[in-house]
C-alpha cells in the first residue's frame, strides 16, 4: 500500500494548533540519525515508527528499538507506531486459521510497541484485492480482529486507531469505516488524507468527527494514493484544517510522505502558515 514514508507531525491544542511538529515515520529503522536531528532542528517534536513486518519478531523488535534510540538522541518523541501491513498480514482474511495467526502476529507487534511507548497505534482494516462478493464477510472478520487487538493496545496503555483506506480495501468511505469501529467505542479512527477516493474529505471528517484521534497528512490528485507534499494535489488545505479544528481535533497533524517530498523546514512552514490563517479568522 505505502512504500518508504516520512512521517512528521505538528502537536494540537485544544481548539488551534500549537507549534510544535511531530517527527518522521515509515520505515524508521533505515532512517539516518542525523535526518531526526535535521528534523529536530526544524521544529520537530514527535516521530511515528513504523514497525516492519518482515523479519523473525526479534529482529522487528531489534529494528523498532534502533528507530527509538534514534528518536530519543534526536529529541523526538514517539506519539505512535503504524502497525504492520501486507496481504498477507491481513486481519480481515477469509480463512479463520491465517487470520487467527496474523491476529497473533499482530499482537506480537504491540507487545513490541509497548516498549516504545505511543499513544496511538495505527491499523489497517484489510489489505486488497477485496472482491464485492466477500466484502460482507471481510467486514465482519475486521470487526472481530479488532476486538481482540483493542485489548492488546489497552493493555500498552494505547489508543488503536483504524485507518482510512484507498480502492478496494475496507474502511474507504467514513460509512464503512465507522460501522467497522462501531461495536468499539475506545478504538478511534486514524484519517489520512489522501486515502479517500469515493468520499470527499470534508464530509469525512464531519461525519467521523471526534472519533478522529490521529491523521496523516498528504496530498493527492483523487485518482490514487500520492503521499505528495500539500499542496501538489487537489485538496483545499485551509478548509480540510478549518474542519479538523470544527470537530475538536486534539491529536497530531502528522505528514506521511514519499521520499523526497517537501523538507522538514517547509512542513513546519506549511503548519505555520495553516495555523497562522486559521487564527486570524478567529
Amino acid at each position: 500500500m505505502k512504500k518508504m514514508l516520512w512521517t512528521v507531525a505538528l502537536l494540537l491544542g485544544t481548539t488551534t494548533l500549537w507549534a510544535q511538529c511531530l517527527g518522521v515515520g515509515g520505515s524508521t529503522s533505515s532512517m539516518r540519525p542525523e535526518a531526526m536531528a535535521q528534523a529536530a532542528a526544524a521544529g520537530v517534536g514527535y516521530v511515528e515508527i513504523g514497525i516492519s513486518g518482515k523479519g523473525t519478531p526479534d529482529e522487528i523488535r531489534e529494528k523498532a528499538l534502533h528507530a527509538k534510540q534514534m528518536a530519543d538522541r534526536a529529541g523526538l518523541k514517539v506519539w505512535s507506531c503504524h502497525l504492520p501491513f501486507s496481504r498477507q498480514i491481513d486481519i480481515s482474511v477469509l480463512d479463520d486459521s491465517l487470520r487467527r495467526a496474523n491476529i497473533e502476529f499482530l499482537t506480537r507487534m504491540i507487545a513490541i510497541c509497548g516498549e516504545l511507548g505511543p499513544q496511538r497505534l495505527v491499523l489497517h482494516p484489510s489489505s486488497e484485492p477485496i472482491a464485492d462478493a466477500e466484502r460482507e464477510q471481510r467486514i465482519r472478520n475486521s470487526i472481530a480482529s479488532i476486538g481482540i487487538l483493542r485489548r492488546e493496545a489497552r493493555r500498552i496503555g494505547a489508543v488503536l486507531c483504524i485507518e482510512d483506506l484507498p480502492r478496494t480495501c475496507l474502511g474507504r468511505t467514513s460509512d464503512e469505516l465507522l460501522r467497522i469501529i462501531a461495536p468499539y467505542p475506545d478504538v478511534m479512527i486514524c484519517f489520512d488524507t489522501n486515502h479517500l477516493l469515493k468520499e470527499d474529505p470534508l464530509h469525512f471528517i464531519e461525519a467521523c468527527g471526534d472519533r478522529i484521534a490521529t491523521v496523516h497528512i498528504s496530498d493527492y490528485d483523487g485518482v490514487d494514493e500520492r503521499h505528495w507534499f500539500p499542496g501538489k494535489g487537489i485538496l483545499d488545505w485551509p478548509a480540510l484544517y478549518g474542519a479538523l479544528m470544527k470537530v475538536g481535533y486534539k491529536g497530531v497533524f502528522m505528514y506521511e510522505l514519499k521520499n523526497g517530498e517537501g523538507t522538514f523546514d517547509g512542513m513546519v512552514s506549511f503548519y505555520e502558515s495553516l495555523n497562522d490563517s486559521s487564527r486570524a479568522k478567529e
